[in-house]
């Protein structure tokens, strides 16, 4: 049996998970459901109640089952899908699974077999289940989850059915798609769970809105289906928990609170998937602080390093990139976020000028300097007044090389924000990571005035984005 010290961590990990998929709207007041195995008894494992608020759990919604004849001992009932749990934490290394009712990643399953948008076709021989497979076009969602399978089924709710297939699609990876019901994500704790889901939503949200934009999002995944996602990844994504640094205790104290509240910001508000992007600020001419995403809920310990600006080989590619903006540039502080909608209006501004091979990682076929590249033009007051602008570079201005100094140029010419088509916001501050993280959300809400213009305008006859630049 579990102590009760193992207990109170096992509610206080059920409860942070709870609380900030409520929060991004991942999943509503009562929908949703969670379990973990018990780290001290491996006939247990612990799930949901039935009805439970997800987003504000108590010890009685937490309900712990054998997993040998799925008996509880517990005034509340297990959740109706506590035997798809079941199944799912049988697999090798999972010790967790989250299932929650997201927007974006749930929409991707509404659509028709005969005229798919966004989903490829991926029906096993013989089976005529009509499942789809949808592989992420950002650099994020890419190189952290891959492909997902979008399964349908007879019936989405606690299924035998259900109980049969989920385990074998999360066999192969970290999410699964029920069509209509939403996503089931296993991992090695809640915390796992929770990035990938929010990668995913991070994901499915730019791809909506680039199809929106009238990009063929199909065209481009059946590109990266043959080719492989964003050739070399320039920018390898970090996964939740590995680094090659050990974090300074001594450098957390008086600016672990500024550094959580920003990411915390970020994930709150959609600016970011959980575990993504990074963030720093330069504390003199040879040190900065460093961590190693760009958003987290509250309650999840996220580690900071001291890292010296003088390069050393070999050195992460996420880390290069914030010593190279600092070397080039009058910049302290930096935060590279997986905002969706900028993310999404960078490839269709970066399509429009150079096609959508631009979008798999090749080299731009047109010499830029800043002025030449593509850009992304405010049409909202605030930023026409403070005469923002938006340049636009490809995944190619990650890779290291002769081009190397490409970003630090375009946050000068950007006056500290430029976007990367397929990875998101570049934003820097003169003095302050708060600085950075309002040139963060300006450029989302850029991006979110001129997509919802451009939907009003091919729905019901409004004028164009371009009317108003």
């Amino acid at each position: 049996m579990s102590t009760p010290s193992d207990i109170a961590a096992i509610h206080r990990s059920f409860r942070t998970v709870g609380s900030a998929l409520m929060r991004v709207n991942l999943n509503n007041t009562h929908s949703g459901n969670m379990s973990c195995r018990d780290p001290q008894d491996p006939d247990r494992f612990w799930v949901t109640a039935s009805g439970s608020q997800c987003g504000n759990l108590a010890a009685r919604d937490i309900v712990q089952v054998r997993f040998s004849d799925m008996s509880w001992e517990s005034p509340a009932r297990p959740s109706s899908e506590t035997n798809t749990h079941r199944r799912v934490l049988g697999l090798p290394g999972v010790n967790a699974c989250v299932h929650c009712h997201s927007i974006a990643g749930t929409l991707l399953g509404f659509e028709s077999p005969q005229e798919p948008v966004f989903l490829l076709r991926h029906e096993p021989p013989g089976t005529g289940r009509g499942d789809g497979l949808f592989r992420p076009m950002d650099l994020w969602g890419a190189g952290l989850v891959g492909s997902v399978t979008v399964g349908t089924y007879k019936s989405t709710v606690g299924s035998a059915e259900m109980e049969e297939r989920i385990p074998g699609y999360l066999r192969q990876a970290p999410l699964t798609i029920v069509t209509g019901h939403g996503p089931f994500a296993r991992g090695e704790n809640l915390e796992e769970c929770l990035h990938h889901l929010s990668v995913l939503e991070n994901s499915a949200a730019a791809a909506i809105a680039l199809r929106r934009r009238g990009i063929d999002t199909l065209a481009i995944q059946h590109t990266l289906r043959t080719h492989g996602p964003h050739p070399a990844l320039p920018l390898p994504p970090r996964r939740l928990g590995c680094g090659d640094l050990l974090p300074d205790p001594a450098a957390d104290a008086a600016t672990r609170p500024d550094f959580a509240y920003w990411l915390s910001y970020h994930f709150n508000f959609g600016l970011g998937a959980f575990g993504t992007g990074s963030m720093s600020r330069k504390l003199s001419a040879e040190e900065m602080l460093f961590c190693p995403m760009s958003a987290a809920p509250d309650g999840v310990e996220v580690p900071l390093y001291r890292i010296p600006l003088r390069a050393a080989q070999p050195e992460a590619a996420d880390v290069r990139l914030h010593r190279l903006i600092y070397a080039h540039t009058p910049f302290t502080a930096c935060i590279l976020a997986s905002s969706p909608l900028a993310t999404a209006e960078g490839l269709a501004a970066l399509t429009a000028a150079e096609g959508t091979g631009a979008l798999n990682g090749k080299s731009s076929p047109i010499e830029r300097t800043p002025e030449r590249h593509p850009m992304v033009v405010p049409i909202d007051a605030e930023a026409v007044y403070y005469k923002v602008r938006l340049p636009v570079a490809g995944l190619d201005a990650l890779v290291p090389g002769p081009a190397e100094n490409r970003i630090p140029e375009l946050l000068r010419f950007g006056d500290g924000c430029c976007l990367i088509a397929g990875c998101g916001v570049i934003a820097a501050g003169e003095e302050n990571l708060g600085q950075a993280a309002y040139r963060v959300s300006l450029a989302e809400r850029i991006a979110r005035f001129r997509h919802e213009v451009d939907i009003n305008h091919r729905l019901i006859g409004g004028p164009p984005a371009s009317a108003f630049e």
